[in-house]
């Protein structure tokens, strides 16, 4: 068992000190010379204090059968209180000034973390196998904001009490491949008559069966961010021969595979998963070219359910008998071959996306790069 508290010291400096702010226009009249007024900049709060974190966790360590099967287990639950947020809905839209910030929000994280191992000895060979799975996910206790009252508004907007990192969208059902298709559909979605939209466009579902699309038609999608990952150690020996292999992954979240679109907008992979006339693909990654503004609203059509199992570090190595090096007056030899990132299972692989990219940062991020080595350890 375990339990703790900290502080975070993450809030905005100064913010017990008031100040004044010169505007950057005339706004007064001394005789006939304009002036430049003085402005108070923020209303100061000396109560603004640090976050406060309170972790709770608890764990095992077990093995059975003369440790044939060993593992742990680890359980947590962490809290911040006192985050700095800025009032919403205590004072009238009419107060003239700025509120400051106040230690009025807060949020909890739990998770847990399991792994379990095997190791058998045959002669001489050895081998050790491991594996772990994790979870974990974020949940505003409170989020100031307004009083929202519509319960589409609650079940799309409300931030108090739900996961912090939802991911909200449209339900899509392909592509338009015919202007038939259009000209049936019961609904408005272009907000324009259906003018607007050709064959190629997506096809977005009118989930509350009124006679347009809107965002109430908008659902939950899923989660913007891995919450469940998982990992495998591999540690195997022959004789003078040994491997060790490393695969992580994650699975269950979302991304953006538009982001080949927005990233590489001349690509090759833009220009052959694209919707053509020609092949009427009402599968196709991207819609047509110049094609209906609500092509790039946030749908399953955009985004899409992501996962991984990675080969992250591998090395295979050989260590040299000692009788060889006796003559040589080395004491230890092994030469080894060494890679990372070698092998990828992804289900977003023909989009050409890193699995490993951030949510809506891919222009930040360098993708995983592949590396092989050969080299040799001695010991004297």
């Amino acid at each position: 068992m375990s339990y703790g508290q900290s502080g975070n010291d993450n809030v905005v400096n100064f913010q017990y000190l008031s100040g004044y702010t010169l505007q950057g226009f005339a706004g007064y009249l001394i005789g006939d010379n304009p002036m430049k007024a003085i402005t108070p900049s923020v209303i100061p709060n000396p109560n603004l204090s640090w976050e406060e974190i309170t972790i709770t966790g608890a764990g095992l360590d077990f093995s059975f059968l003369n440790r044939k099967i060993y593992g742990e287990a680890d359980v947590f639950y962490r809290k911040r209180t006192g985050i700095p947020g800025t009032r919403q809905s205590t004072l009238p839209s009419t107060f003239g000034a700025a509120l400051p910030q106040e230690n009025i929000n807060s949020l909890n994280n739990r998770g847990f973390v399991l792994m379990l191992g095997t190791p058998f000895d045959i002669h001489d060979f050895m081998f050790d196998i491991s594996g772990n799975l994790a979870w974990s996910r974020d949940k505003w206790v409170h989020y100031e904001e307004p009083e929202y009252t519509d319960p589409d508004e609650i079940r799309l907007k409300k931030v108090s009490g739900n996961w912090t990192d939802r991911l909200f969208g449209y339900k899509s059902d392909k592509l338009f491949g015919s202007q038939a298709e259009i000209d049936a559909l019961p609904f408005i979605q272009d907000n324009n008559n259906n003018t607007s939209l050709r064959p190629g466009d997506v096809r977005y579902m009118n989930m509350n069966g009124d006679d347009r699309l809107d965002w109430r038609d908008q659902v939950e999608l899923g989660a913007r961010w891995p919450h469940w990952t998982m990992g495998f150690n591999i540690n195997a020996r022959y004789k003078n021969f040994d491997l060790i292999a490393l695969f992580q992954g994650a699975f269950n979240y979302y991304t953006d595979v538009w982001l080949l679109k927005s990233i590489r907008v001349y690509s090759e992979e833009v220009y052959d998963l694209r919707w053509t006339e020609e092949k009427n693909n009402t599968d196709a990654l991207v819609p047509r070219m110049g094609g209906s503004s609500l092509n790039g609203e946030a749908s399953d059509y955009r985004y899409k359910k992501a996962g991984y199992l990675r080969l992250k570090n591998a090395q295979f190595g050989y260590n040299i008998p000692k009788a060889l090096l006796n003559k040589v007056s080395i004491d230890q030899a092994r030469i080894f071959l060494a890679g990372t990132n070698l092998l990828t299972f992804d289900r977003l692989k023909k989009y050409s996306i890193d699995p490993e990219v951030p949510f809506g940062n891919a222009g930040y991020y360098y993708p995983q790069q592949r590396t092989i080595s050969v080299g040799i350890n001695v010991s004297f």
